[in-house]
């Protein structure tokens, strides 16, 4: 005879788990944040199971608060980190790795790939050139997208990011970061004409860096690939940033984009 308790307790546990996944989900498509009542509606749950979801799931940092005072949600730096298997295996990370060594050890410094997390950005790959002249950021670590190329690369070529620009903090990093809202959009702009971000010892004193996008086949921007290195007031980063700009169309085609000339 079936044994009925035990086959609700399974569906019980199977639907948690769906609606888990639908919580996460809704949460990726929303990258500035949702609160507890706009996550239980667009998912169509009650906010009490809502709730107990997204407790266990911050916890756990697979959630973190994008807005604390708001109390909005947004995916959290774990979710990167359980994503590096995949990372490791994806056609970008294969693509690109090649191009972004060669040119690390060409101009002894750093490159990176980046995803975009809310108003926040996460390296996702590092190669550290072993003549490196400084030692610079870790996979995982998280940078607002004010004050660096990788960031501005998002708000100049994201569309899903660009209205962040009125709303981020402009939280001042070294005497050189950028925190008033006009001068930023006008940084952006020539980030735009220029078609990759530049980042002068704004996030760090003794840091400069340039970032690219990456695109898919779907025309979507993806990822940055970025370089960094110890700041020189004489070294030409206008040149290094034509060439990653190329290097970041070479790797978008081998990825499928087909560029607009429209």
């Amino acid at each position: 005879m079936p044994n009925y308790g035990l086959l609700d307790k399974q569906m019980d546990h199977k639907n948690m788990v769906q609606k888990t996944v639908d919580v996460m989900l809704f949460l990726s498509k929303n990258a500035q944040g949702q609160n507890l009542t706009e996550i239980a509606t667009g998912v169509g749950i009650p906010k009490t199971t809502a709730y107990d979801i997204l407790k266990t799931l911050k916890e756990n940092e697979i959630v973190h608060y994008v807005n604390t005072r708001k109390k909005t949600y947004g995916i959290g730096c774990q979710t990167y980190a359980i994503g590096m298997t995949y990372l490791k295996t994806s056609n970008l990370f294969m693509v690109a790795q090649p191009f972004l060594i060669e040119l690390a050890d060409k101009y002894q410094k750093t490159t990176f790939i980046a995803k975009r997390h809310g108003a926040e950005f996460a390296f996702v790959y590092k190669y550290e050139s072993p003549f490196s002249k400084v030692t610079t950021a870790n996979t995982g670590d998280r940078k607002p997208l004010h004050c660096a190329s990788i960031g501005k690369c998002f708000l100049a070529f994201d569309p899903d990011a660009k209205d962040l620009i009125d709303t981020i903090p402009l939280t001042a990093h070294t005497k050189y970061t950028i925190t008033n809202r006009d001068k930023l959009r006008e940084n952006i702009k020539k980030i735009i004409h220029l078609g990759y971000a530049f980042e002068h010892r704004e996030s760090q004193e003794h840091m400069a860096c340039i970032a690219a996008p990456i695109y898919n086949s779907e025309n979507s921007m993806i990822a940055t690939i970025s370089m960094s290195g110890l700041y020189q007031e004489k070294e030409d980063l206008n040149s290094q940033g034509e060439e990653l700009k190329q290097l970041a169309k070479v790797i978008s085609t081998q990825l499928g984009y087909v560029e607009n000339y429209k």
